[in-house]
């Protein structure tokens, strides 16, 4: 297991440093490390704590960090992978903010810029791709899914609509169900 808090520190500033796009895109690295390669804990957990920290407002790794951190240590552990996946965008952010008037005359810079949004992009697709395969899915949700993702392009519907109806109706159902239990007694 070789779990300590310095680890931890460095297994989530490893992530945080080498992951371009961050969101979604750490999620798979986090997963390999924490669950595949050091095995602090199981991979139903690790998709629990991605389902409780994709519910928390703010960016979904920083969430991811927090709740695998606490999981693991407690509140010195969230606070600790926390700082650990977002120091490295910090110090970037810092020293772009300090060299970007100078740096992007550059036309390689300007070239590396341009380059990394498909780069991003692809890192995107293939985290999508990966926690769409790793969750055990039933044909009835994908039905559900094409058919909702085909209404919304199909009749230019804005997807709050969609929510804000879904919600609707789970009040209406829980309202039934309530009330199913209360005609028995």
């Amino acid at each position: 297991m070789n779990f300590s808090l310095l680890n931890l520190f460095l297994v989530f500033l490893k992530v945080g440093a080498l992951t371009i796009g961050g969101g979604y895109v750490m999620v798979p690295i986090f997963l390999e490390e924490i669950v595949s390669k050091r095995h602090w804990i199981s991979e139903d957990d690790f998709f629990k704590l991605l389902s409780i920290a994709q519910v928390f407002p703010g960016p979904i790794a920083v969430n991811l960090a927090v709740a695998s951190g606490y999981n693991l240590a407690g509140f010195l552990g969230s606070l600790i992978a926390a700082l650990g996946a977002t120091l490295p965008s910090l110090v970037i952010i810092l020293l772009i903010a300090i060299f970007f008037r100078q740096a992007y005359t550059i036309w390689w810079v300007q070239g590396l810029f341009f380059g990394l949004r498909p780069a991003v992009g692809a890192l995107m697709v293939a985290a999508v791709w990966q926690l769409f395969t790793k969750r055990h899915w039933k044909v009835s949700p994908l039905i559900l899914v094409a058919i909702i993702t085909v209404i919304i392009f199909a009749f230019k519907i804005n997807p709050a609509w969609v929510i804000l109806g879904y919600l609707g109706g789970l009040f209406v159902w829980m309202f039934y169900l309530n009330s199913q239990k209360h005609s028995y007694k």
